[in-house]
C-alpha cells in the first residue's frame, strides 16, 4: 500500500505520539509498503525507510513567545499568534490545515491507499474527506482526560480557567465522529473514546503499541543493598501535570522521612529553573536525593531501565504508558499508580505494583517492598520482560493496522 502518516510533532523526546510515528512507520515499511510521513516540528530523528514531509507549523512557545518570522507570515500564522496570547492551543488546527494542502500536492504524483492521523484531529482532516480517500486515526487517549486531571490538579480559578481554554476538544470531538476509523491503544481509551466524542464502539479498533525488544533489553544489574542504597527512576514530562511530578515528591520524601529508605531519584528530564520541579525539590529538601539526566539518547535510556532498581509512574492518567514497557522489556519491575491503562500494561503483583490512584503513601510501600526483597524484584522483571514479548511488538501492531486499512479502504469502494 502507499500509506500517508500525519503526526503534528514527530520528534520522538515530544511524547508517545513520536514515539509511535517512528516505530510504526518502520514497521509497515518492513511489510512491504511505501510510507511517507507529513510531520510537524520539532521533527522526528532520520527516517530512512519513509519519505518525509516537513511542515513548518509554529509552536505554541514560539507563537506565545512573540517570536513569529516573516517565512511563518500568513492570515493561518495570524489566527495562531492570537489563539496562543489568548490562552488557546492551535497548533493542531494550523497542522491540519497545512497538511491538507500538502495531501493535495502530492496526490499528484503519489495516490494514497489511506491516510492515517496520529492524534491530530484537527478541521483540516475533514477538508481531506473530500479527496475521497480513506481516513482512519489513532486516538491515544482523548484530551477532555488532560483537561479534566489538568483542572483536578489546578490551585485556583484562574489556573482553571486557562485550562478550559487550552484544550480544543470540541473541534477534536466533532472530526473524531466524521473519520472512517479510529484505533486506540487499550481498552479503557476505547471506553473514553466512546464516553467523551461519541464514536460508536464498532467503529473503534483497539490494538496495543509495540517496544523495540532489541533496544529494550534485559543487562546484569548492579548488587546494590540497603546500606548502599537504592536507585529508581521517572521518565517523562515533569512539567505536564498529568505525569504526576509533585506526587512522586511527596513518595520519594515519605520513602526518606517515613520509610527511612536510603534512595535516589533519577529523572530522565531537563531541569528548568522556572519549572515545576525547583520550588517542590526545595520545599521537600530533595535537594541531595534527585540527579536530572537531560534528554537521554535511547542506548542511555534503555541502560537507565536496564540498570535501575526500579521504575515509578506517578501519573494521573496514561492512555497506554511506553516508560512502563520499555522498562518491562529491560526486566525492572514497575510501580505505578492503577490509572488508564496502566492496569491492562503491567500484571499487578507480577510485573510490579499498582497504588490506588493518588495514594503516595501506597506507593512509597510499594517501592520500599520491592526494593528491600531482591528474588521479588528478579521475578518481576522476568515476567516483564515475557509480558512484552507475548504482547507489545511492533511487528504484531503494524499487521493488526494493516488489517485496519484493507476493511476500511473495502468499506470505502
Amino acid at each position: 500500500m502507499r500509506i500517508c502518516l500525519l503526526s503534528y510533532r514527530g520528534n520522538m523526546y515530544c511524547g508517545g505520539q513520536g514515539v509511535y510515528l517512528y516505530n510504526l512507520s518502520k514497521a509497515l515499511a518492513e511489510l512491504g509498503n511505501e510510507v511517507h510521513v507529513i510531520v510537524g516540528p520539532p521533527y522526528p530523528f532520520k527516517m530512512k525507510w519513509a519519505t518525509v514531509h516537513k511542515i513548518k507549523t509554529p509552536r505554541f512557545n514560539e507563537l506565545n513567545g512573540d517570536r513569529i518570522t516573516s517565512e511563518n507570515l500568513s492570515l493561518l500564522t495570524f489566527y495562531e499568534y492570537m489563539a496562543a496570547k489568548f490562552g488557546n492551543f492551535p497548533e493542531i488546527l494550523g497542522f491540519s490545515i497545512r497538511a491538507f494542502f500538502k495531501v493535495k500536492e502530492l496526490i499528484r504524483e503519489h495516490p494514497f491507499d489511506i491516510i492515517h492521523d496520529n492524534q491530530c484531529l484537527g478541521y483540516g482532516l475533514l477538508l481531506m474527506k473530500a479527496l475521497h480517500i480513506p481516513l482512519i486515526a489513532t486516538i491515544h487517549h482523548p484530551l477532555p482526560i488532560d483537561r479534566q486531571i489538568a483542572m483536578y490538579l489546578s490551585e485556583d480559578v484562574k489556573t482553571k480557567l486557562k485550562q478550559i481554554l487550552f484544550y480544543p476538544q470540541f473541534m477534536q470531538k466533532i472530526v473524531a465522529k466524521r473519520i472512517n476509523r479510529i484505533i486506540t491503544v487499550s481498552e479503557f481509551s476505547a471506553r473514553e473514546i466512546v464516553k467523551h466524542f461519541k464514536v460508536p464502539r464498532e467503529r473503534i479498533r483497539v490494538i496495543h503499541n509495540g517496544v523495540d525488544t532489541e533496544l529494550f533489553h534485559v543487562r546484569e544489574k548492579p548488587n546494590r543493598n540497603s546500606d548502599e542504597g537504592y536507585n529508581i527512576t521517572f521518565v517523562g514530562n515533569c512539567e505536564n501535570r498529568v505525569k504526576g511530578l509533585p506526587l512522586l515528591l511527596k513518595t520519594l520524601k515519605y520513602l526518606k522521612e517515613n520509610l527511612k529508605m536510603k534512595v535516589k531519584l533519577t529523572v530522565v528530564d531537563k531541569w528548568k529553573e522556572e519549572g515545576i520541579a525547583p520550588p517542590l525539590v526545595k520545599r521537600y529538601g530533595l535537594e541531595n536525593d534527585i540527579v536530572f539526566t537531560g534528554f537521554l539518547s535511547f542506548e542511555e535510556l534503555s541502560k537507565q531501565y536496564a540498570t535501575t532498581d526500579l521504575i515509578i509512574i506517578p501519573s494521573l492518567f496514561e492512555g497506554f504508558c511506553f516508560p512502563a514497557v520499555e522498562a518491562m522489556a529491560c526486566g525492572t519491575p514497575v510501580v505505578a499508580f492503577k490509572v488508564g491503562a496502566l492496569p491492562q500494561v503491567m500484571e499487578d503483583g507480577k510485573t510490579g505494583i499498582l497504588a490506588d490512584p493518588g495514594d503516595w503513601r501506597a506507593m512509597a510501600k510499594a517501592v520500599a517492598k520491592i526494593l528491600k526483597n531482591r528474588e521479588l524484584r528478579e521475578s518481576m522483571g522476568r515476567r516483564g520482560r515475557e509480558r512484552v514479548e507475548k504482547l507489545f511488538t511492533w511487528e504484531n501492531a503494524a499487521k493488526q493496522v494493516m488489517e485496519v486499512y484493507r476493511e476500511t479502504i473495502n468499506a470505502h469502494r
